[in-house]
């Protein structure tokens, strides 16, 4: 892979198969529910390459990886592993229980083919199924659902005879956002003959897409695996061409915080850490429990989104501090003519090469979209954080299945290629392996409360100390700056009648003074206000309380479907401050100030 730029995903499908059991589905049907499968599946690889081809701009070159997820049941998910392994697809085994409990579905013959198909699996992963509770099926449905972009369903059309049943996941599916690819068995006529598209409803009233031709199966990978809008792609391709450059002379935002005692400045402000030391400081605890190819994705773009989005925030921030400097300086100036009339033409000189300084810092910032990717950046670095624990648990899709923005009452409001690219990320990350026990689900619940939901959370809290002090310190300076202009106005009303001689040969001072100040004054509060630090430090608070009580509740859980749901939880709320922070700063560019 290309180091020196951010990673560009590599392109995988996820194929996951449901489908009626050897005996429900008849012996007569196995020639023909194979052949048609081995169309689907051909045309499906053949598609991803093709897509492949075609958006070679957005994907690494590396050739797209395909994968079959199947619970190794008799009839159609045996079936589809011998189609998928035929047509090179990665299988991966997704079984409702461990391995010798899960044998016990198979008796002679069958016990044998399982065990070899089981062999041949890339990945196997086991689920913690309880069959007294009769929901491990249903279990091991939302897992491949989870881990799937289609199902392809072997199913009669008819609804299903209860949970867990190829109905029941196809309805699951169609619920989740995932489409579904139907290929209709009829078992008088023992026909698999027709093949449809199901891409939303459901099974009831079901929407249809188009799926006749290979161009049908490509146009259908591109919709759920390519971004949908123009601007989205040359965003993307913008991200693609940032470098690592860790030299940032923008250093007013920290040396403010300094100054106002708010937070230590570095030895070298300048100076940015290198992306591979972040992603070793950040991940060096956890990274020994995963294989590369489920961390190594995701560690590197969110080293990268975390590295732009901290050089870019800095940049901004620094820029728009020194906007509001160099006005209430550029006011400053203009007095002190008053007190200097002889350097009038040299003040007059200094002023507009301050107004041009704080023009062509405006322009920079815009020129360089510092504000857009600042938000987007970091609104991908956060999106793709919780990805690990939700992806190990292996009962949960990605945060976005789509760079599509719902709107109300389910409409387009728009797309994000924020979105894209931590889906894209996720479809490439390996899936989990291994068996899941509950004290497992327990391991990885006190490993996420350690590694991610406390640090955050501890996080939030010092951004809540530090905002607020900021803002108090801001406060304090504004404050003081008013309160000599006050004085100052009182000074010239009683030197005006006790000593109107001196107070006189003041009067430049005085003006200097009544003028200047509340320049400076304002340009304090406008930094003030354009911050929102309170604003920010409240939401970091809440934050932190939602997460310490997220941990709280992860810390009770053994159950893999409740682990799952509490860690969806965690993602909301660490998006849920996300999407607010980045809809307040949204409308905040850079600007000449009033």
């Amino acid at each position: 892979m290309d180091q020196s730029h951010p990673p560009r995903p590599r392109l995988a499908l996820n194929v996951g198969i449901t489908g009626h059991r050897a005996k429900a589905l008849g012996e007569d049907l196995f020639g023909p529910v194979r052949e048609r499968l081995d169309h689907i599946f051909s045309n499906l690889k053949l598609a991803a390459y093709e897509l492949h081809r075609r958006e070679h701009a957005l994907f690494d070159e590396v050739e797209p990886i395909i994968r079959l997820h199947t619970p190794l049941a008799t009839g159609s998910d045996q079936i589809a592993a011998q189609s998928a392994r035929a047509n090179g697809y990665q299988l991966r085994a997704l079984l409702p229980f461990k391995v010798s409990e899960y044998s016990q579905d198979f008796v002679g013959a069958e016990l044998d083919e399982f065990t070899e198909y089981l062999e041949d699996a890339d990945n196997v992963m086991t689920l913690p199924g309880d069959r007294s509770a009769s929901d491990a099926y249903v279990l091991v449905g939302k897992a491949v659902i989870a881990a799937s972009d289609v199902i392809v369903a072997i199913w009669d059309g008819e609804p299903g005879n209860g949970p867990g049943g190829t109905a029941h996941v196809v309805e699951l599916a169609l619920r989740d956002g995932v489409p579904v690819i139907h290929l209709h068995i009829d078992r008088n006529k023992v026909e698999a003959s027709t093949v449809r598209l199901i891409v939303g409803g459901d099974i009831a009233e079901p929407e249809l897409g188009q799926l006749d031709t290979l161009d049908d199966y490509t146009a259908l990978l591109a919709n759920i695996l390519a971004p949908h809008e123009r601007i989205e792609r040359l965003h993307i391709l913008e991200y693609f061409r940032e470098v690592e450059n860790r030299t940032n002379l923008r250093i007013e935002y920290p040396l403010m915080l300094a100054m106002l005692g708010v937070k230590s400045l570095p030895s070298h402000p300048w100076r940015q850490d290198a992306i591979s030391a972040d992603i070793e400081r950040d991940r060096s605890v956890i990274r020994e429990q995963y294989p590369p190819s489920l961390r190594m994705p995701l560690e590197r773009g969110y080293g990268w989104a975390n590295f732009l989005a901290i050089r870019y925030a800095q940049r901004f921030r620094s820029g728009h501090i020194t906007n509001y400097a160099l006005s209430a300086l550029a006011v400053i100036v203009a007095l002190t003519g008053l007190l200097a009339p002889a350097l009038k033409v040299y003040l007059v000189m200094l002023e507009l090469l301050l107004i041009g300084a704080l023009f062509y810092n405006t322009s920079a910032g815009k020129k360089g979209d510092w504000h857009r990717r600042w938000l987007q950046y970091r609104h991908l670095a956060e999106s793709l954080r919780p990805l690990l624990y939700l992806k190990r648990v292996g009962l949960t899709g990605p945060p976005f299945r789509s760079d599509l923005i719902s709107g109300a009452h389910r409409k387009e409001a728009g797309t994000d290629w924020t979105r894209w690219y931590t889906a894209a990320i996720w479809r490439e990350m390996a899936s989990p392996g291994g068996e899941m026990s509950h004290a497992q689900v327990k391991e990885l619940a006190q490993a996420a409360i350690k590694e991610q939901v406390i640090p955050q959370a501890e996080y939030h809290d010092v951004n809540a100390r530090r905002m607020r002090k900021l803002d108090h310190r801001l406060h304090e300076v504004g404050n003081f700056l008013m309160g000599a202009v006050i004085a100052t106005c009182v000074l010239f009303i009683m030197g005006y009648y006790t000593v109107p001689d001196i107070v006189h040969s003041m009067t430049p001072v005085i003006v200097f003074l009544t003028a200047g100040l509340p320049a400076a004054g304002a340009a304090i509060f406008g930094m003030r206000g354009h911050g929102e630090h309170l604003l920010q430090a409240n939401r970091s608070a809440e934050s932190a309380a939602a997460l310490r009580e997220n941990a709280r509740r992860l810390d009770e859980l053994d159950d893999i479907e409740d682990l799952a749901a509490e860690l969806q939880v965690t993602s909301y709320i660490m998006l849920a401050d996300l999407n607010e922070w980045t809809t307040t700063y949204s409308e905040r560019s850079l600007e000449v100030p009033a």
